[in-house]
């Protein structure tokens, strides 16, 4: 994976220098474990409602290719793979929300930034994600990734 990490103490959760926080495994000591199990649940309920919203932005806009651009609140279908190929922006308020449905890949190249302005938050953007989810490296991506598969 390319992450190297260092179990606490505890057993409980790891540190890695690639990581801001913790990091859990399901090797990890209880009550690890079952707290994880939690999560992927709640995750997968997440995953399964955002994949739900109706579409009130369009569908495939720049064809997938989201780069350079600036989306409002409001919920993006696309039936193709997302691609950040340079700096995009979600421009809104604290309470609105965002949400990018793909039942491709979400795909963002090196260097690049999502970034939040206008008092947009990034815990109200949503990336539910079908396919594979890549981050190049020394890029900055902002929301909750919802992924099926890979990340």
């Amino acid at each position: 994976t390319g992450f190297s990490f260092t179990a606490d103490s505890s057993g409980e959760f790891s540190r890695s220098s690639q990581v801001t926080g913790r990091a859990f495994a399901p090797t990890d000591s209880p009550p690890t474990p079952a707290v994880l199990n939690v999560a992927v649940s709640d995750m997968e309920t997440a995953y399964n409602d955002a994949s739900q919203r109706a579409n009130t932005q369009g569908f495939n806009i720049g064809g997938g290719n989201i780069g350079g651009m600036t989306l409002a609140p409001g919920v993006y279908t696309f039936g193709t793979d997302i691609n950040i190929n340079s700096d995009m922006t979600f421009s809104g308020g604290a309470d609105n929300v965002f949400i990018l449905q793909t039942t491709g890949a979400l795909m963002q190249a090196a260097s690049t930034n999502v970034i939040s302005s206008g008092g947009a938050q990034a815990k109200t953007i949503f990336w539910q994600v079908k396919g594979t989810v890549w981050v190049g490296s020394s890029a900055v991506m902002q929301g909750i990734l919802l992924a099926k598969n890979n990340v």
